[in-house]
């Protein structure tokens, strides 16, 4: 049975409305959802790749262990307490700034995500902390406040009402 399903695509930061048509597991159909208020049916390159992403034969879908004869699967309780284990031997040897945080899409624009990483973070107690917004919009805001008087007043063009 054909099914679509209406998501929200937090790949980027303006997180268009999409529709998934799929068949059980099988993705028939990635295109703008017309009535989400406020992508209106447009949708970024990111949202048609997804497909692509859940298709390519490369995806990670458990998690793996490098050993001498190659990647073999574990189990996720495994895979977490390998993780953690590794990271405290890592800050008791080298401090605990010698490991860094980076959050981006679309963990950066997931709720659920972002409630969970607050106490890993906390847990961690390490300043090498990055973002999105750190390693890319940060020189934007600056221009905007200094120009506009506000860090978030970004000038929008107005390309439907040029010449050129």
């Amino acid at each position: 049975m054909k099914q679509t399903h209406y998501h929200t695509c937090n790949l980027c930061e303006a997180m268009c409305g999409i529709e998934i048509e799929h068949r059980g597991d099988e993705i028939l159909a990635i295109r703008g959802d017309k009535d989400d208020p406020f992508s209106k049916g447009h949708i970024c390159p990111k949202a048609v790749a997804l497909q692509d992403l859940h298709n390519d034969p490369d995806r990670l879908r458990h998690p793996v262990k490098r050993t001498a004869d190659g990647w073999v699967p574990i189990s996720w309780d495994d895979a977490l307490d390998e993780t953690a284990r590794r990271l405290h031997n890592i800050q008791e040897v080298h401090g605990k700034d010698s490991v860094a945080l980076y959050f981006g899409n679309p963990t950066a624009h997931n709720h659920g995500a972002l409630f969970t990483l607050l106490p890993f973070v906390k847990a961690l107690r390490s300043r090498q902390r990055y973002s999105a917004t750190s390693a890319d919009q940060l020189p934007h805001m600056l221009a905007t406040w200094q120009l506009f008087g506000h860090q978030v007043l970004f000038p929008i063009p107005d390309v439907d009402r040029t010449d050129y």
